[in-house]
């Protein structure tokens, strides 16, 4: 269980974009996403430890056998990168009113349609993507960035890392939010570290 004073803050684009930061992490999370998933040897690593899980939709799709991780590892880095040169377009996009930005690129995490604050998650630009990123939305143009991972499953709870992480950490933000009664940009800059 994580506690509240585990984690922080911090602002990637005022105003617009924010992300957590755990104590127990380097990175917060929205340099995570690109400083992981964009390093070969982590994803290679991931893939290794991993490559019984890889769901046959990806297999198929793909043309890869499970145990070709060397392929899965390269394509989770070029979507890295490619997310990364995308967000920062996104980010702009939102600064100056116009789309698609960040808003546009995430939807709403199963779950979470009813709560002011809800869970959204995104995907990497390759289709079928394997990357995720999430995030908690305070107004339709504000994302708190809380954790990124690779989809190797057909659903959530079959996909290691991410089936004991996105949900629980999702409710630990929501909740984190409603408890100093943030619902809005000012809300989120006044936490902001």
């Amino acid at each position: 269980m994580f506690s509240l004073t585990s984690m922080k803050i911090v602002t990637i684009q005022d105003g617009c974009l924010y992300a957590v930061h755990y104590d127990e992490e380097e990175f917060d999370e929205y340099n995570r996403i690109f400083e992981d998933h964009g390093s070969l040897p982590y994803v290679l690593d991931f893939f290794k430890a991993n490559w019984l899980h890889i769901d046959q939709y990806y297999v198929n799709i793909l043309g890869w056998g499970r145990n070709e991780t060397e392929a899965y590892a390269a394509r989770v880095v070029e979507e890295a990168l490619q997310l990364e040169e995308y967000f920062e377009t996104l980010i702009d996009n939102t600064e100056d009113g116009l789309t698609p930005d960040l808003h546009s690129h995430f939807i709403t995490l199963e779950g979470f349609e009813k709560e002011k604050n809800p869970a959204m998650k995104s995907y990497g630009l390759k289709r079928p993507s394997m990357l995720r990123v999430y995030a908690v939305e305070v107004e339709d143009k504000c994302l708190i960035i809380f954790y990124s991972g690779i989809k190797i499953g057909g659903a959530l709870s079959k996909c290691p890392i991410l089936r004991d992480n996105v949900i629980k950490r999702a409710w630990r933000l929501v909740n984190y939010l409603k408890s100093e009664n943030v619902e809005t940009v000012d809300g989120v800059r006044k936490l902001a570290q």
